[in-house]
């Protein structure tokens, strides 16, 4: 972010601007001392006119630290490292005396002064000043008689720099010509806040109601127009509001408006891995979760025999068993650097096998669902241990089952294993788990006989229904489970649910009797009640003992729209991720994307967002997309409610905004992955862009960590997709393979607390990538080195423990 400030110009009503670009939150001034009496400078200075600006070590004073000086036409500037004064000087006229002569007139001309003083108000005691950018030339001063006085060879510099004026903001000084300017450069995660500027030596100081600093020097006025603040993002310029305000009648700091605090202001986001995952058949990564200490898992469908090698050597199977169509379900997780493959497992029998989701609980354990064909599929401590339908006669092929299973933490073994479904097709979409260990599991039943616990609605409503079941912790028991439909086709695509254990659905359902609560935002299937054969996303809320819906809604417009995932916020406010093909779908239009086109094109579809508040109703609506089919297929929440959105697109115009590394603003050819990240209000987008290759490619999941940096999987025909320098696999294995990368959006904070014998320095598990330095001096050329001591990776931080000594060290993380 930028604070920009314009030439300061000492006179009554003078006011020239001179902005400056610059690349962090600066606050950029210059001074000039104008008059409209005299163009001449001080005779003492007259030879300096044309020099450009440049800045010398001032002359040593015993007891006094180092300062710097620099001498323009009309001011004397000294720069020490809480204040800097300025010497403005303004030749006056001589006074009408018709017996003067010409020498005696110049001679009682005078010379007009002012000093002002400005300090840094609890500006800190480590802050050091430095010339930057030494020139060619010296300067000498040889003055009076003795020699040991003079000082010769005086270097000089095109910048003066005052280091950690307050902590991680700087304050540069350099001149434009014989013009001063100034810049406060703000670190990343810097607090602007903190600068008070002090004045002494002025009469009056005030903000006048155009937003100027006006400081008044007797019957003239230093003027100085209000900031332009603005925030860099991806390389894109934001404008932000912001001022002067008055702290009392002598001191001025700054206010800054509205802007995004937790986006990087210096670093540049950056890819911190970017991996394929395959092995030598075809792989797709449905889904994606991390840890607490930033290892990540994915669980998919592949019909590999061979995978890369993992860390462990015993996973829980170890071979393909089979499938033709999707193979095998796989689970793999890798750490926290994205380098180590630390498990994969395959998850199936001899026919085909799917895995459409997985969650995490607080020990790593993985809890998966999906689909299952195979009568043998590993079952252990299972609730239902045989498949539900009957195999056809003629393929001998049984009609899917959902199943539910935990693995243990590093892959080896399953907790628990079960089939859940009845004698017609029944398959898992989606699972969450809570901190207590339930499991929370939607999808779709064909199955009149699905099994019924507790359930908030005991038979079937039409074609198929969606089903909500719960499972207590080790699979030991349905805590419970419901059909969730009306009289035609209703299916589950996405579940969530928060600490207290209520449990959030997703999905869509073309029945105009859904059971949509009598309170609910929409109460009728595409806002009319019409049977027109469309389907309408849902969303629906069920109690922790399964009573419910609590709340239930319709999302749609006058054509089909799609609810595939769903997410919960610290907030209780729920996202629901999907698609539409309505030109009357819901949407705030809030969020600074280009609106989908299928406006004129009702056949293809537009991705869509929507927020909804505690008592389901919505906070906002995003639709985003271009003129082919873009759809959202998952929604990650950050701790502070930002929403993170991937899916798939074919449109060559999809919106795009702040794109950065291995992120693309234009196609790559066929179908790409798409990223989306809203804000806490969906305004403005934080990034919008593509991702892919030359070939097909799709983007199926997403997840967030503590640090919000967001984790994409799917997968990808493309030889040449995105991949990072050392990444575990940079080229297609098979056919297809899954992939994986990681994306910071801003480096991790250190922090400090007392321990026993001195203190604990700590940063996140998700930044392995950083390193700790220290160093005791900052004053040039500053040397950090790396603290001996092997950080302890403990409860999702990474820990080292200082001694407390009598020397002062300062601490920094920086990257590998």
């Amino acid at each position: 972010m930028i604070l920009r400030m314009p030439k300061l110009f000492f006179a009554r009503s003078a006011f020239i601007a001179n902005p400056v670009a610059c690349a962090a939150l600066q606050l950029l001034a210059s001074i000039s001392w104008a008059t409209a009496v005299s163009p001449e400078p001080a005779p003492t200075l007259h030879s300096r006119v044309g020099w450009p600006l440049f800045f010398e070590l001032a002359a040593a004073q015993p007891d006094s630290p180092q300062s710097m000086v620099a001498r323009g036409p009309n001011y004397l500037l000294r720069i020490s490292a809480n204040q800097v004064d300025f010497l403005l000087r303004k030749p006056q006229p001589a006074p009408a005396r018709d017996s003067l002569r010409r020498d005696e007139a110049a001679r009682l001309a005078g010379v007009e002064a002012r000093l002002v003083q400005v300090s840094f108000v609890s500006a800190s005691s480590l802050a050091v000043v430095n010339g930057v950018g030494e020139l060619e030339g010296k300067v000498n001063y040889l003055l009076g008689n003795d020699p040991t006085q003079w000082r010769s060879q005086v270097p000089i510099f095109s910048k003066a720099e005052v280091r950690d004026l307050y902590p991680g903001i700087n304050l540069l000084y350099y001149g434009n010509g014989q013009q001063l300017e100034y810049d406060f450069t703000i670190a990343p995660k810097a607090d602007p806040s903190l600068i008070r500027l002090h004045f002494d030596g002025v009469d009056r100081l005030s903000v006048n109601p155009q937003g100027e600093l006006i400081v008044g020097l007797g019957e003239a006025e230093l003027r100085q127009h209000r900031p332009v603040i603005y925030q860099l993002v991806g390389g894109v310029r934001r404008e932000v509001s912001g001022g002067y305000r008055m702290a009392d009648d002598r001191t001025v700091c700054f206010t800054v408006g509205k802007y995004n605090p937790d986006f990087p202001l210096i670093i540049d986001p950056a890819f911190t891995y970017s991996t394929y995952l395959g092995g030598n058949g075809g792989d797709t990564g449905l889904s994606i979760k991390v840890d607490k200490n930033g290892s990540v898992y994915l669980a998919g469908e592949t019909l590999s025999s061979q995978f890369p090698p993992a860390q462990n050597k015993t996973p829980f199977q170890s071979q393909f068993h089979g499938g033709t169509v999707s193979g095998d379900a796989f689970v793999a997780k890798l750490d926290n650097t994205g380098l180590q493959l630390l498990y994969l497992t395959y998850l199936g029998g001899s026919g085909d096998d799917g895995a459409y989701d997985l969650a995490i609980d607080a020990n790593g354990n993985a809890y998966i669902t999906g689909f299952t064909v195979s009568a043998d599929f590993p079952t252990k401590n299972a609730i239902y241990n045989k498949i539900s339908g009957t195999a056809d006669v003629t393929f001998h092929v049984y009609p899917y089952d959902a199943f539910v299973a935990e693995l243990n933490t590093n892959g080896s073994a399953l907790v628990y294993s079960t089939f859940l479904g009845g004698t017609d097709k029944d398959l898992g979409s989606a699972i969450a788990v809570d901190p207590a260990g339930y499991a929370y599991v939607t999808g779709y039943t064909y199955s009149t006989n699905f099994p019924i616990l507790n359930a908030a609605q005991k038979s079937m409503g039409g074609v198929d229904d969606v089903f909500v079941a719960k499972l207590a912790p080790g699979g030991t028991h349905l805590v419970y489970s419901t059909y969730l439909g009306g009289l035609l086709s209703d299916e589950g695509e996405g579940i969530a649910t928060d600490a207290a254990g209520y449990a959030y659905v997703t999905g869509y359902t073309t029945s105009t009797n859904f059971p949509v609560t009598p309170q609910a935002w929409q109460t009728l299937l595409n806002g009319t009640g019409a049977s027109i054969s469309v389907y309408d996303a849902f969303l629906a809320r069920f109690a922790p003992d399964g009573k419910g819906p609590l709340y239930s809604t319709f999302l749609g417009g006058g054509e089909n729209d799609f609810g595939y995932r769903i997410a919960v916020a610290n907030s209780g406010d729920v996202f629901v991720s999907g698609i539409t093909q309505s030109t009357n779908f819901f949407h705030t239009n809030a969020f600074g994307l280009t609106l989908g086109e299928n406006g004129t094109n009702a056949v293809n579809f537009d991705a869509f967002l929507t927020r909804f508040d505690p008592a389901g109703i919505p906070r906002y609506s995003a639709q985003f997309g271009g003129t082919g089919n873009d759809i959202a297929w998952d929604v990650a929440v950050d701790s502070i409610g930002r929403a993170f959105v991937v899916g798939t697109t074919l449109s060559t115009n999809f919106p795009f905004a702040h794109q950065f590394g291995l992120f693309r603003s234009s196609s790559a050819g066929g179908k790409d992955v798409f990223v989306v990240v809203f804000n806490t209000n969906a305004e403005p987008v934080l990034l919008s862009a593509y991702l892919g290759g030359s070939a097909d490619d799709f983007g199926y999941a997403i997840a967030v960590d503590s640090e919000a940096n967001f984790y994409i999987s799917g997968m990808t025909l493309s030889p040449a997709f995105p991949t990072t320098t050392g990444a575990l696999s940079r080229s297609l294995s098979g056919s297809s393979d899954s992939f994986v990368a990681k994306i910071r959006l801003a480096d991790p904070v250190l922090s400090v607390d007392q321990s026993t014998n001195g203190f604990q320095l700590s940063w996140p598990a998700t930044a392995p990538d950083y390193s700790l330095q220290s160093t005791t001096d900052l004053s040039p050329p500053q040397t950090w080195v790396m603290v001996p001591q092997v950080p302890v990776l403990a409860d999702g931080q990474y820990l080292v423990t200082i001694v407390t000594t009598n020397a002062a060290t300062l601490f920094r993380l920086v990257h590998k």
